[in-house]
């Protein structure tokens, strides 16, 4: 009797010992599909609103805005409102310098200095 006991004793405890082996198991997957059923269903939201914004994209409005920042309506204005800058502030230093061959150096040093370089001063 006392081996059918023991025998019955072990049974019990293998049993209980898988009950709780399948218990455990159905736990431990459950919590981690709902995690990555959360976290699916959080990048599907992401992908949505990413794929609406895509989908209101206006590509001409897009478009007209690079043509015009591409070729700006006043581009040739700034161009003249520059040259009429250098040609004033020429003149004036080819005044004030008196003869031409000192501006053609005076000029490339202005050049030069505009650049960021150091400019050796002769005399």
């Amino acid at each position: 009797m006392d081996a059918t006991r023991t025998t019955r004793q072990l049974e019990e405890t293998i049993d209980d010992f898988e009950k709780q082996k399948i218990l455990d198991i159905k736990k431990i997957f459950g919590e981690f599909v709902t995690v990555e059923m959360a976290f699916h269903a959080k990048a599907l939201e992401v992908y949505t609103t990413a794929f609406q914004h895509i989908q209101n994209i206006d590509e001409e409005g897009d478009l007209e805005v690079f043509r015009s920042l591409l070729h700006p309506p006043s581009y040739q204005s700034r161009l003249e409102i520059v040259r009429a800058n250098s040609k004033t502030s020429l003149n004036q230093t080819a005044s004030s310098l008196g003869n031409t061959g000192t501006l053609q150096v005076r000029c490339a040093e202005i050049i030069v200095c505009s650049k960021g370089d150091q400019v050796k001063q002769e005399t």
